[in-house]
């Protein structure tokens, strides 16, 4: 069945899920779990990045997709205690031009739901076993025009409120998913990248590289906070900045998105964050 059909099938089911019966009209495809079937999930949220923009495919070649076939192709099921898990299920509901507002208004309700049907149930073979988070790029890209003309007193006081409420949404998404999920549900954030370094605004650049990262007058930038809130839900963190060149980067009047190469090495990045964990838990004797 090609990804785009099953989608639609997905979320044809949690329509079904969310309204507390099945789906008015909806045919059942029988190659595709049901909401309790025990099959393990990957569960992604995000933005534009999630959703694939500027990937040659974004159900094929964005980050989320390859991602999930490293998972299916290298980690077990059951937390990684078998060697393999090709039957391990996505659920992407990363949207183009989110924020971490809206992403606690449309994604997280529905994240919410399917880790309390699946990991709140007595068949551990259907849980959510790993999650994935990349959210408020969009919030730090409307900064952009009000810090153009450098770090003054007006900058300064909008990137202090958008920041504080982009930790606080932060803070409050990851320790919803935490609590629902449990403990033993690994959820990875990432980190952003400079998209700006290879796009028509590369003049701005220097002042991208402050709101990501601090520095130039400004105390602490976005992956500072993505860093700080994982912390405190106990998720890790795939790190992007610095990673993409500008042969990875659309490009032009396109100062976000990566292309297939830039979206590999942020699949990378969430593989290699994953592998560390599992090191550090078999180190551990976990």
């Amino acid at each position: 069945m090609n990804a785009l059909r099953k989608h639609v099938v997905v979320a044809i089911w949690l329509v079904a899920l969310l309204a507390g019966g099945p789906a008015a009209g909806a045919t059942t495809d029988s190659s595709v779990p049901p909401p309790h079937a025990s099959v393990p999930l990957y569960l992604a949220l995000g933005d534009s990045l999630a959703a694939g923009v500027g990937a040659s495919d974004p159900e094929e070649t964005a980050y989320v997709p390859v991602f999930h076939d490293y998972l299916r192709q290298s980690v077990g099921c059951d937390r990684g205690m078998t060697k393999v898990c090709p039957e391990l299920g996505l659920l992407n509901l990363g949207v183009s031009g989110a924020t971490t507002t809206t992403m606690l208004r449309d994604q997280l309700p529905v994240a919410l739901q399917v880790l309390g049907e699946r990991n709140g149930d007595d068949d551990a073979r259907n849980d959510v076993e790993r999650i994935t988070v990349d959210i408020g790029g969009n919030d730090a890209f409307a900064l952009y025009g009000v810090c153009s003309a450098g770090v003054n007193a007006g900058c300064v006081g909008a990137v202090q409120t958008t920041f504080a409420a982009v930790a606080q949404n932060r803070t409050t998404a990851l320790a919803n998913l935490r609590g629902v999920a449990g403990a033993d549900t690994q959820i990875i954030v990432m980190t952003y990248y400079n998209a700006l370094i290879g796009c028509d605004r590369s003049a701005a650049a220097p002042m991208a590289d402050a709101l990501l990262e601090g520095g130039a007058g400004l105390p602490a930038g976005l992956n500072d906070l993505i860093r700080a809130s994982a912390a405190q839900a106990g998720a890790a963190v795939a790190e992007t900045y610095g990673q993409l060149g500008t042969e990875d980067l659309v490009g032009g009047s396109d100062c976000l998105h990566p292309v297939d190469s830039g979206y590999r090495i942020i699949a990378d990045a969430f593989a290699a964050t994953w592998e560390a964990g599992r090191d550090r838990s078999s180190a551990s004797g976990g």
